[in-house]
């Protein structure tokens, strides 16, 4: 369970990195002040009144055509990626191995007691179980 988790959780991680990274553009076309078509990463569909004035540009090549227009926004990811990495000195090896010494490895080295039960007696029985349930040793 541990591990799949942390394989569903790499693959995240490493979908997140491409996803920030990656550049991509939007484009749109406007007929007018409307809004026609907007499309990622490949082109927008025109309109029928772009595709009339595309075939009577032929015969008027000096004309400019003022009800269409297109949009392309750019989108750009990170460039940069910075690889941190964390460098670690022990400050006092002496230090780490008192303190290991202290907190980690605090055993004591006494001999136990031993403990004497002869002082204490066993209970005294209330009953005697053996002549209750009349079971005798032969």
């Amino acid at each position: 369970m541990k591990k799949s988790l942390l394989q569903i959780l790499s693959f995240f991680m490493a979908a997140l990195v491409m996803c920030s990274t990656m550049s991509f553009s939007v484009k749109s076309h406007y007929c007018g002040n409307i809004l026609v078509d907007k499309a990622i990463m490949k082109p927008a569909k025109k309109c029928a009144m772009h595709k009339t004035s595309l075939q009577s540009k032929h015969t008027h090549q000096d004309q400019k055509d003022e009800c269409c227009d297109d949009e392309v926004n750019l989108i750009e990811g990170q460039d940069q990626l910075k690889v941190q990495s964390y460098e670690f000195e022990l400050p006092n090896p002496y230090f780490v191995e008192a303190f290991v010494y202290t907190f980690i490895f605090n055993t004591s080295f006494k001999a136990l007691e031993k403990v004497n039960y002869s002082e204490n007696p066993p209970p005294l029985l209330l009953r005697d179980f053996q002549v209750l349930y009349q079971v005798f040793l032969i």
